[in-house]
């Protein structure tokens, strides 16, 4: 018989307790390492201004004393700003990017307060987890961090950080920058100038007599005069000189010429520039930086075309015209192309006698070709030009006027035909027959007679418009039967009537042209005055006949005595 199995014993670890941090510790190890962080930025900073401004004032001094180029003034900024950098990486920058843990926070205070034997770096690392050993007494552990605590707690860790050299860096640099400050506001505008120099600002170095040259760099056109300006402050001199250089030629040297209202004015001008040149003043001690003039030829027409559309009433179909020979009906439409001689980037027309101008489009795939056109007016203008600016901010000068020569639309000309008289009797119920021609350059538009009676609305003008049935010729005679006794009432004897006729053409641009021929009167009467009038003028026709026939008789006796007389010679 086998026996019952005895059980297995079973041993139970229990699990080690974890210990929480020590809030008191940690508080003053976050404020000590705030500071220590603090002090040692601060540090840097104060280098890197004490630094920074002695070497802005060396470079300040250098550039007054040897009048740096350009070139040599960069090299120095960036010289300074590289050594400000490291400075600032190294002494401000590496302290806030790393940090001193606790456990280096630690050791810090145990080297500065031996009392500690290694208690606060030890209740620093025990409190973190996984840090107590199995079998370790978590009691024990409790009571020395509650020891240290209490050993922890009048002392302050902040006043560990020696603070005495960033009091020392920091009064210096205070001390440079407030010197630096009052050197430039007290020291008028030399420091001003030389600091912005060595900031790179393309001025001149300031001297005794400081130059400021208003156009400094210029675009001139070939062939055009360059007057060169500068302006002068403090000491005033009586002459200077312009430093003039060609490329590949030698230096040219020209006296100034001092404005004699301003003597702080001086000016020279150089004649008839064909080449771009270099220039500097020098006035007293003051040397003008080198600026440059370039020419450039200016924009130019080198081919015009001219189209002429007449206006559309004439019906004529357009034209091209010479730009030597313009003379343009008014109303027409002159249509321009123009071929520049360098590429144009605005363009407009300027027509002379009307001082206006009209945009110029210019070719988005071709910039020397333009376009344009304007309206010929009925009058006032003479000619037009083209103006032109180029890519360079160049403008065309003295641009050729193309002359031209307005031809007006001429009025209709207009005659009466009949009657013969300046003054004609009619009675009262007369039908007048008036017999008219109208001539017009293209076409008339409207005939109408005008009059004015001198009994009718205090002789106010009155019109009759003639039927032209529709049609619009350029050469009308014709024949109206003025039926007098139409009117309502019936002129009374003795009434004046005076009476033309109107035209107007077809100009609808400039127009219309009114025409009128002379004016001519009808007087009423009474048909016993007419009947006399009538008689009178067949009177004077009968002896008018009479007198003809007896001229002719005479030229017959005349005739045969010359044959006669010719007859006998031979």
């Amino acid at each position: 018989m086998m026996g019952r199995a005895m059980p297995e014993s079973v041993t139970t670890i229990e699990p080690q307790r974890q210990l929480p941090p020590s809030a008191l510790l940690s508080a003053k190890l976050a404020a000590l390492r705030r500071k220590q962080v603090a002090v040692a930025a601060l540090t840097g900073v104060s280098i890197a201004v004490a630094t920074g401004v002695e070497l802005l004032a060396l470079a300040l001094f250098f550039d007054w004393w040897l009048e740096l180029a350009w070139g040599a003034r960069f090299v120095l900024l960036a010289a300074q700003c590289a050594l400000l950098g490291c400075i600032l990486i190294r002494y401000a920058v590496a302290p806030l990017i790393r940090q001193p843990d606790d456990d280096e926070l630690a050791l810090m205070v145990e080297k500065a307060r031996p009392e500690f034997r290694s208690r606060l770096i030890a209740a620093i690392q025990l409190t973190r987890p996984g840090a107590l050993p199995p079998g370790a007494s978590a009691a024990l552990v409790d009571a020395m961090i509650e020891e240290t605590e209490a050993m922890a707690a009048p002392l302050d860790f902040n006043r560990l950080v020696a603070t005495d050299k960033l009091k020392k860096l920091g009064l210096v640099a205070l001390l440079v920058l407030f010197m630096g400050i009052m050197a430039l506001v007290f020291g008028g505008a030399t420091p001003l100038d030389l600091l912005r120099r060595a900031f790179l600002a393309n001025i001149p170095l300031p001297r005794k007599t400081r130059l400021f040259v208003p156009e400094g760099n210029r675009v001139v056109g070939i062939g055009d005069n360059a007057r060169l300006e500068a302006w002068v402050q403090g000491i005033i001199p009586a002459a200077g000189k312009l430093e003039v250089n060609h490329r590949g030629r030698r230096a040219q040297e020209f006296p100034l010429e001092q404005d004699r209202d301003n003597h702080a004015h001086f000016g020279r001008t150089i004649e008839n520039v064909q080449d771009s040149f270099s220039y500097r003043f020098y006035l007293n001690d003051g040397v003008s930086l080198k600026y440059e003039v370039r020419a450039i030829p200016r924009p130019a027409v080198a081919a015009l075309e001219c189209d002429q559309e007449f206006p559309a009433y004439t019906k004529l179909k357009p034209a091209r015209r010479s730009p030597g020979d313009l003379s343009l009906l008014a109303g027409s439409r002159l249509g321009l192309r123009a071929i520049a001689t360098k590429e144009i980037k605005t363009a407009a027309i300027k027509l002379i006698g009307l001082d206006q101008e009209l945009p110029m489009p210019v070719n988005v795939n071709n910039p020397r070709e333009l376009t344009g056109g304007f309206t010929v007016p009925a009058k006032g203008m003479n000619g037009f030009s083209l103006q032109m600016l180029d890519g360079e901010g160049m403008e065309s000068k003295d641009s050729a006027v193309y002359r031209v020569d307005i031809l007006p639309d001429k009025a209709p000309v207009v005659r009466l035909t009949y009657p013969d008289r300046q003054e004609e009797l009619i009675t009262r119920q007369a039908t007048m027959i008036v017999g008219f021609e109208v001539v017009d350059d293209f076409a008339i538009a409207r005939v109408r007679l005008r009059y004015k009676v001198s009994t009718v609305d205090d002789g106010a003008e009155q019109s009759a418009e003639l039927d032209l049935e529709g049609q619009q010729p350029q050469r009308l005679r014709r024949r109206h039967a003025w039926k007098i006794g139409a009117f309502a009432p019936p002129l009374a004897e003795g009434s004046v009537i005076e009476y033309w006729i109107e035209a107007l053409d077809n100009n609808d641009a400039t127009g219309p042209g009114v025409g009128a021929s002379e004016h001519q009167f009808a007087r009423v009467v009474s048909e016993a005055e007419k009947r006399a009038d009538l008689l009178n003028r067949a009177g004077d026709s009968i002896g008018s006949i009479s007198d003809v026939a007896n001229d002719q008789e005479q030229l017959n006796r005349n005739l045969g005595a010359i044959i006669r007389e010719k007859t006998q010679f031979k």
